[in-house]
């Protein structure tokens, strides 16, 4: 008898999908509310995703207004970023939500407000010359 028939190992099967393909199951479960968090990592895209709609709108919106959207999300992301840093070590899929998803959105709203300060001076300066104010 040879060395690979004397202790056969079972293998599970590998399940497969539609027209054969291997289908890997999600290895974590991104519904689950983190209690240091307050929310789960959809939970935390949804509000990504918000933010990025009402992006979308800014150009529709006055300066202002613009600036008071971007200062209002950038809190809310600066405060999931901190409360991610408190497990990221833990828990790695949170760190790749902080590190892929909320640091890109607080730059570009960071971006995005420094876009309506520049609006809203060009509008007061219109405002100035058109009234003759100094």
């Amino acid at each position: 008898m040879s060395q690979s028939n004397r202790f056969p190992v079972a293998t599970p099967p590998v399940p497969t999908g539609p027209n054969g393909v291997r289908v890997i199951a999600p290895q974590n479960d991104t519904t689950t509310v983190d209690p240091t968090v307050g929310l789960s990592i959809d939970g935390a895209r949804q509000e990504i995703d918000d933010a990025y709609a009402d992006m979308a709108g800014f150009h529709n919106r006055e300066p202002d207004e613009v600036m008071r959207l971007c200062g209002g999300h950038s809190a809310r992301m600066a405060e999931l970023r901190g409360r991610i840093s408190r497990i990221d070590a833990m828990r790695r899929e949170w760190n790749t939500l902080r590190t892929r998803e909320i640091e890109p959105l607080i730059d570009e709203l960071a971006k995005q407000f420094s876009v309506a300060s520049r609006r809203q001076s060009c509008l007061e300066h219109d405002w100035r010359v058109e009234t003759g104010a100094r």
